[in-house]
């Protein structure tokens, strides 16, 4: 269980730096150039949204264990 808590706080924490990361850049784009800048950036937003949000759900609902062993 303690593994579980400690990957869960480090999705959390990255999540949380990736929204600064999203802030940080927002502010940053401006300008004709910034509106196809802003399209790019929001969609990269928009997956990563949804990579923590699987990361999340793989930690509170995880996968059945594969088998060990050998395979051929």
């Amino acid at each position: 269980m303690e593994r579980i808590d400690t990957a869960r706080r480090r999705i959390e924490r990255l999540r949380e730096e990736h929204a600064d990361d999203v802030t940080t850049l927002n502010r940053l784009i401006d300008g004709t150039e910034g509106d196809r800048l802003m399209a790019d950036f929001l969609a990269w937003d928009r997956a990563f949204e949804g990579l923590f949000a699987q990361a999340l759900a793989m930690v509170d609902d995880p996968p059945p264990a594969r088998p060990q062993g050998r395979f051929r």
